[in-house]
C-alpha cells in the first residue's frame, strides 16, 4: 500500500477506466479528463485529496472538505476499484482502512462517505461500521 505519485499514473489511469466502465459516467468523461484528474490528485495537498494504491490489486480516491451540515469536515471516496481477481482477499479492507486512517490523521476528518451501487458494497460497509444516511438519484439537463 502506498500514496499513489506521477509515476503511477497509468497504472491509476486503467484501473480508473475500468471503475467509469462500472457506472454511469463514462458518457460525461474520457480518458483524459480522468488522467488530468489523478494528475492532480497526486500533485497536489496530500491534506486535501488522496490516492491510495496497492500496486496491482487497486485504488481508492479521496478528498477531505467542511461538513456543509455541521461543524468539522468529511473525507468522501471519489472512486475505488479492486481488480476483479484481487477481490475476496481481504484488499478492499486494507484500502478502506488506510483511507480511514488519512481521514481522521491526516485531514482532520470527522466523518467518512463512501458510496457504493449495490447493496454487496453495502453490506461490506456496514460490516465496517458504517450507516446508511441517504442515496444519491441523478437528472441530466
Amino acid at each position: 500500500m502506498k500514496i499513489a505519485t506521477i509515476d503511477d499514473l497509468p497504472e491509476v489511469l486503467a484501473m480508473s477506466m475500468k471503475f467509469m466502465e462500472t457506472t454511469g459516467y463514462t458518457k460525461y468523461s474520457d480518458e483524459q479528463t480522468i488522467s488530468n484528474l489523478i494528475e492532480a490528485i497526486v500533485t497536489g495537498r496530500q491534506d486535501t485529496m488522496i490516492i491510495l494504491l496497492k500496486p496491482g490489486v487497486g485504488f481508492l480516491a479521496g478528498q477531505a472538505s467542511p461538513f456543509v451540515f455541521g461543524t468539522g469536515s468529511i473525507a468522501s471516496e471519489i472512486a475505488w476499484w479492486i481488480n476483479e481477481d484481487q477481490r475476496k482477499t481481504g484488499a478492499g479492507s486494507e484500502l478502506v482502512e488506510a483511507f480511514e486512517y488519512w481521514a481522521k490523521n491526516v485531514a482532520g476528518c470527522t466523518l467518512i462517505s463512501l458510496t457504493g451501487l449495490d447493496d454487496n458494497i453495502g453490506k461490506f460497509y456496514e460490516k465496517k461500521g458504517y450507516k446508511l444516511y441517504e442515496r444519491a438519484y441523478m437528472k441530466e439537463t
